[in-house]
């Protein structure tokens, strides 16, 4: 166990604490966050072109306001076929307000958007069957933007797209049988749903351990129902059983007594009321048996393969595997530490110095990193990755920082945020709202991308746990599994500790969190996909964190509404 000499914090997990708390706590726990760039610069294939880099910093730099994704309905335009002209439908599209602005659309302000504003965009073109307009819808009903979520009509839309084979929304479906919400909760349904937008066939998928016990647990819980409803069927059933030999007796007293008569009327109609219960407690039975066999088949079909394990794959300075072509790989890489009106961090910029180094020389990323970042610098820069990279590309987004937690403009939903190095305390117009980077991650082009942050409240970023999304994969990485992964896109979140409060630096200058992923990637050797560099470094923090009798528990999500697909982020070291 390494030594783990003293520990800092990131102080302001709350913000209203007097400094005096602050300096307390400064030994205790650490405040980081999320990824994000550098100033709009311009990136070269090889990562080496520093000079034009540095020459471009500037160049189309936007303010804040242009920055926002919105949705976007363009205008007609008229065409003609032929000697005849024509204007055809209008087309909506998520971008930003500047460029929206430019090619003469219609948009409503990000702040002041809302349900109705965003069905108007969207709705003629899901009900001419647009698939991802009617993805769209469904997100728009799921999210509710102002108003209760309506989750049976975002199920509707889902399906619909779904149907088409839009793996966005079969995602989005997946997820909702998964969670129960629009439809009856059905784990087999929605393994189905992920499998079908993951692309891997049935004979080479396994589920991970989390998955496998999600699955075990619903079985469990389906067989304590079942058992219960066997009962109280056989209870009934003697009953019905009493009243029908009470019933025999009485009618054979009814020939002989008027009073008996009356009497067997009321047994007759007892019995027909606990008849009535029987069948519907068997009915509830065969109900739960179904799907108890529907989950057992799911379970048996997974459970007794092998959990993910490594292959070792050949790599290359050409960034592929046999026929197998990567794409290029570009990282972002954000360390916040000397704030302006917040309390100063330890190691952010030690974090971010080193796994930039790392990634440049082991893995070939081409790297941008922005120390102390505004706001307007890091949403500019992301920004600019728009024409930069393109739809066969990987992006990896590292944040090291503050990060804070607040109920949004127009949801009762709690929403996690960057906090720039301008950031004030209280003041949410200074924060960087994670529904802002999301918007982002879903417009760039990127194959995959992958976010990690090193901060508090940083899991808010991703959706909801889902042991089923991420249990679905091949079971080794091989050919066959990376081809599959690779037709789909990936928007996946690792975040330091969940929707808690981090470990800050130690005697070694990296934070917990940072320091297991420095020592992971630099130890690695074959290819590794995102899960793995999970596992590998999720344990190391726990461990870390367990040494000095405290809690830390890293987690991976999806970030369903930037768009993930079901696919993975690779790491392919150079030799």
């Amino acid at each position: 166990m390494a030594n783990l000499g003293f520990l800092f914090s990131r102080p302001n997990c709350d913000l209203n604490r007097s400094k005096t708390l602050i300096n307390i706590a400064h030994s205790l726990l650490r405040l980081s966050g999320v990824g994000a760039l550098s100033l709009g610069l311009l990136l070269s294939g090889c990562g080496n072109d520093k000079e034009a880099v540095s020459s471009k910093a500037k160049e189309g730099y936007k303010e804040l306001d242009d920055l926002y994704i919105v949705d976007c309905l363009l205008p007609n335009q008229v065409r003609r076929l032929g000697n005849t002209s024509y204007l055809p439908p209008r087309k909506a599209i998520k971008t930003t307000t500047s460029d929206c602005r430019i090619r003469g659309g219609e948009y409503v302000d990000y702040n002041r958007a809302d349900y109705r504003s965003a069905l108007n965009v969207w709705l003629p073109q899901a009900q001419a069957g647009d698939a991802e307009a009617q993805n769209y819808v469904g997100e728009i009903f799921e999210k509710g933007l102002g108003q209760t979520p309506d989750f049976t009509s975002a199920v509707s839309w889902y399906k619909k797209a779904a149907d088409q084979g839009y793996a966005r929304a079969q995602i989005n479906l997946g997820y909702m049988y998964e969670k129960g919400q629009g439809v009856p909760r059905d784990m087999t349904i929605a393994l189905n749903y992920y499998r079908q937008a993951s692309g891997i066939k049935n004979d080479t998928l396994v589920l991970n351990s989390d998955a496998q016990k999600e699955i075990a647990a619903n079985k469990q819980q389906l067989a304590d129902a079942l058992q219960k409803a066997q009962t109280q069927a056989n209870v009934l059933q003697k009953q019905v059983a009493g009243l029908q030999t009470k019933l025999t007796k009485q009618e054979a007293l009814a020939a002989k007594s008027p009073q008996a008569a009356q009497e067997l009327a009321s047994v007759r109609q007892e019995l027909e009321a606990m008849k009535s219960l029987y069948e519907k407690a068997q009915g509830e039975k065969t109900s739960i048996s179904g799907e108890l066999q529907s989950v057992e088949l799911a379970y048996r079909k997974f459970s007794d393969q092998p959990l993910l394990t490594n292959e070792t794959l050949a790599t290359g300075g050409a960034r592929t595997f046999k026929d197998i072509n990567f794409g290029r790989y570009y990282a972002l890489i954000i360390g916040n530490q000397d704030y302006t009106f917040l309390e100063h961090l330890r190691s952010p910029i030690s974090d971010a110095r080193k796994l930039k180094g790392i990634l440049e020389s082991k893995y070939g990323f081409s790297t941008l990193l922005i120390e102390n970042g505004s706001e307007k610098q890091i949403l500019n820069t992301i920004n600019d990755f728009y024409n930069q990279i393109g739809e066969g590309d990987n992006l990896l987004i590292f944040y090291a920082g503050h990060g804070q937690l607040s109920t949004g403009e127009n949801s009762k939903k709690e929403r996690g945020y960057w906090l720039p190095i301008d950031a004030k305390a209280n003041t949410l117009s200074t924060w960087i709202n994670n529904a802002v980077i999301s918007d982002h991650l879903d417009r760039l082009k990127a194959r995959s991308i992958l976010v990690i942050a090193d901060s508090c409240y940083a899991g808010f970023l991703g959706s909801e746990k889902s042991p089923l999304l991420f249990g679905v994969s091949s079971s080794q990485i091989t050919e066959a599994g990376i081809k599959a992964s690779l037709n789909r896109r990936a928007r996946l979140v690792i975040s330091s500790g969940g929707l808690a409060p981090v470990l800050d630096g130690t005697n070694s200058n990296h934070s917990v969190f940072a320091n297991a992923l420095i020592e992971t990637l630099e130890h690695n050797n074959e290819t590794l996909r995102d899960s793995n560099l999970f596992s590998a470094l999720s344990v190391n923090v726990r461990k870390r964190a367990g040494a000095a009798d405290l809690v830390q528990m890293p987690e991976m999500k999806p970030v369903r509404e930037a768009g993930h697909a079901g696919g993975t982020f690779y790491f392919v070291p150079k030799i």
